[in-house]
């Protein structure tokens, strides 16, 4: 390396000027994905990426300069550049789907507005300061230079991750789920803007200095220089808002299938509430004249009697009392529902501080993974099969619910959830998606497990008051 680059502030500051590209670039995407579950050894995985960065990093001045005396097969400096900055913007989306737990729409959604953010820094910012108004600037102070560009960046990169990063930190699509629609979209949205790019810099690396060797300074290449300066930067900010707009349009679908769904959930419930009334007035009616007939029964009649009136009694007797409101409420309703159709629900949920989780959160989560059992269990005959239980237990702030039911046979599982056997397949994967979806917003995350003859859902939660 020493043939080809001589040890100064000028060697340094072209290193520099690598590292600050590849690792701005990862910066600006990071941010938009920093809100994203972590895969399992990210630690390890992240490491491994933040060395091929750094090689990244390495091989461009080193290749910029073995191109620009003929070597390397005769490839040029400029389609060298081009390949290595279209690496970078790769490698930094691989960086995003490797450490963290999200779908290639979703990141790749992440990835170009990061990428937007870093094009917008460096158009309006970095080529309007070094390229336009002080273009020898980082060859007489290169230790200014380098200053300056950490300061700029570190600044617009906070201030992006501050007001624009949480516009956008939802996912664009549900968790598990891909829109290869989306993903191609993507593509064409970043090959518009590298093309873009690509010419921006074509312009103010080769033709530019070319023409003001010929004809001297003039006021029309002065006003070439900055528009070519400043297209990627416009072409970002376009991209950016059709992002905006493609982002809140899937915000907007998501928020109107979360309200059929709910539609749906307040119309079961009224029919649930119905059925109970008139469940509640037979057995008023049953026990007026069971009452009425204990005088004159027998005593093996009037035993059977009491005991039916005991049965009866002990339903109303099932209110559920885990000291949060909303529960004792979706427990109580739940246990009429499978009082009434055979199937036996055990709850053991009393003890956590319910109070850290949001109400319809946890209504959302638990309702869904009770519905999901029962339903299932109501297919056997056999009153031994139709049996759910669910149980709470918290260690600290870590809250672990467990909801099992009997199952047999055997389930595909795909994405860490098993591929539904209903007609409605979309409504009911919605389920289980919603609740890895909030209890990932809770820190935590769900484990199904079908081991016959026992099919479990465990879902963790983080319940800090924080």
């Amino acid at each position: 390396m020493s043939g080809l680059f001589p040890w100064n502030l000028d060697t340094v500051c072209t290193f520099f000027s690598a590292f600050r590209f590849v690792f701005t670039v990862l910066a600006a995407v990071w941010i938009f994905s920093r809100g994203v579950p972590k895969r399992r050894w990210y630690r390890g995985r992240l490491a491994v990426c933040l060395l091929l960065g750094v090689g990244l990093s390495v091989i461009q001045p080193i290749g910029l300069a073995a191109t620009s005396d003929g070597g390397w097969g005769g490839v040029s400096p400029f389609l060298f550049a081009r390949v290595w900055i279209f690496l970078t913007f790769l490698w930094a989306l691989l960086v995003v789907v490797c450490c963290r737990d999200i779908s290639w729409t979703n990141a790749m959604s992440r990835w170009l507005l990061g990428v937007c953010v870093e094009r917008f820094v460096t158009a309006f910012v970095h080529n309007w300061l070094f390229v336009v108004l002080l273009p020898q600037f980082s060859d007489r102070h290169p230790l200014a230079y380098m200053a300056i560009c950490v300061v700029i960046y570190a600044l617009f990169l906070a201030l992006a991750a501050r007001f624009i990063a949480p516009v956008f930190e939802r996912d664009i699509i549900p968790s598990g789920q891909e829109d290869w629609r989306l993903c191609a979209l993507y593509v064409v949205n970043y090959t518009i803007l590298s093309a873009i790019s690509g010419i921006s810099m074509s312009v103010n690396e080769r033709y530019v200095p070319n023409l003001l060797a010929r004809i001297g300074p003039d006021e029309g290449l002065d006003v070439i220089q900055r528009f070519s300066a400043t297209t990627a930067g416009v072409i970002a900010i376009v991209i950016l808002v059709f992002q905006y707009t493609i982002y809140r349009t899937a915000a907007l679908q998501q928020e109107s299938a979360m309200l059929n769904l709910l539609a749906e959930q307040k119309t079961r419930q009224y029919r649930t509430l119905t059925e109970n009334i008139d469940f509640i007035n037979h057995k008023t009616h049953d026990l007026k004249h069971q009452v009425a007939a204990l005088e004159f029964a027998g005593d093996e009649r009037r035993r059977q009697m009491v005991r039916e009136a005991q049965q009866a009694l002990n339903l109303y007797d099932s209110i559920a009392n885990t000291g949060n409101e909303a529960l004792d409420t979706l427990i109580t309703e739940r246990n009429f529902f499978c009082t009434q159709h055979g199937v036996r629900l055990s709850c053991m949920l009393g003890g956590c501080d319910w109070e850290a989780i949001d109400v319809v959160d946890l209504y959302t989560m638990l309702g869904n993974a009770l519905d999901n059992a029962i339903d299932y269990v109501m297919r056997f005959d056999d009153p031994d099969k139709r049996v759910v239980s669910a149980s709470a237990r918290q260690h600290g702030d870590l809250i672990v619910i467990s909801v099992d039911n009997h199952f047999e046979g055997t389930v595909e599982m795909r994405g860490g959830l098993p591929v539904t056997t209903k007609a409605d397949a979309a409504s009911h994967g919605l389920g289980l998606k919603s609740i890895r979806h909030i209890a990932r917003r809770y820190g935590g995350d769900i484990l199904v497990t079908a081991d016959p003859p026992v099919f479990t859902v465990q879902i963790s939660l983080v319940a800090s008051r924080s």
